[in-house]
């Protein structure tokens, strides 16, 4: 039996991934260098997919998102972007006036499906399945108008 564990186990040491974190260094040369030791002026990479480092608190590190934008990055006059935020915001009020209209609709649907029909008892599941989906509907377009209120805050 602790033969037949042994390949198993084997496997499973195998197959973990690995977390190395990667570097690239340039040095004075030109000559480029990958690397999982870090060197002064060499620049962590991050791979897409790749898991994250854990930090000593059991946490995944986080780190800066932020990369400045190069010189000869085309850029947008206040004029231009104001324009567009405009556009935004209204695309998002027109959202949010949808959303609420749909979330009356589907509070008005649930005051209905909460009444019983004749024959019904409200332990009956087909009545409990009814109510829970409406219950749903109603919470999902609640959630909803509030996400797209968080959104129209961030552009104010």
């Amino acid at each position: 039996m602790s033969i037949a564990r042994f390949p198993f186990l084997l496997c499973l040491i195998l197959a973990a991934p690995a977390q190395a974190e990667i570097y690239k260094y340039v040095d004075e040369n030109g000559q480029v260098t990958f690397t999982d030791v870090y060197r002064k002026g060499a620049k962590r990479i991050d791979l897409p997919g790749a898991p994250t480092p854990l930090s000593s608190g059991g946490k995944a590190s986080r780190r800066a998102s932020y990369n400045p934008s190069p010189a000869d990055f085309p850029r947008i006059d206040a004029g231009t972007q104001k324009r567009r935020d405009d556009i935004r915001r209204q695309v998002l009020q027109d959202e949010i006036a949808g959303e609420r209209r749909n979330a009356d609709e589907a509070r008005r649907q649930l005051a209905l499906g909460e009444r019983l029909q004749p024959g019904e008892r409200a332990t009956d599941a087909t009545y409990l399945n009814r109510v829970k989906k409406l219950r749903a509907t109603v919470q999902q377009h609640e959630q909803n108008v509030s996400s797209i209120q968080r959104e129209l805050a961030n552009l104010r």
